[in-house]
């Protein structure tokens, strides 16, 4: 326990230079929300309270369920999963913002499949073919949608 608490010091000083290199004492980078812990690390004991004193700014562990509407599963609420929720959240909304998107994938995957060794697919199985990310942001995104 020596070791690792060693080694969170030295990590969570090395975040704090760079957040005051940042400039955050400057009114216009001030950081409001304080410091938001999130992943697998942030259920360290105590380390909430460790990042406090170090930095003496506020400190909170980011759970993924606070931006996920309605019954979510006990498993995704762990600050474990914070990071790959936030990431298909951002994609969502990229995709929303961008009305092209599915057109410049559609070209990208054309390039790719040209070259593949059994020739051209066609329109209707590049159709039925979905990454796990596309997979999982449709899966996402109806449950956002389905929750009260």
């Amino acid at each position: 326990s020596k070791i690792i608490h060693a080694r969170v010091v030295e990590i969570v000083e090395q975040v704090y230079v760079e957040i005051k290199n940042y400039g955050h004492e400057e009114q216009k980078k001030k950081l409001i929300a304080g410091i938001v812990l999130t992943g697998g690390g942030s259920q360290l004991k105590h380390l909430k309270q460790l990042v406090e004193y170090i930095t003496g700014m506020d400190t909170r562990i980011g759970y993924p369920n606070e931006h996920l509407a309605g019954d979510s599963d006990q498993e995704i609420a762990s600050p474990l999963y914070a990071t790959a929720v936030g990431l298909l959240m951002n994609a969502i909304e990229n995709k929303g913002r961008n009305p092209n998107y599915q057109e410049e994938t559609r070209n990208e995957e054309e390039l790719v499949l040209e070259g593949h060794p059994e020739g051209k697919t066609t329109e209707k199985s590049r159709r039925e073919r979905k990454s796990v990310f596309d997979l999982w942001s449709e899966k996402l995104k109806d449950f956002l949608d389905n929750a009260e």
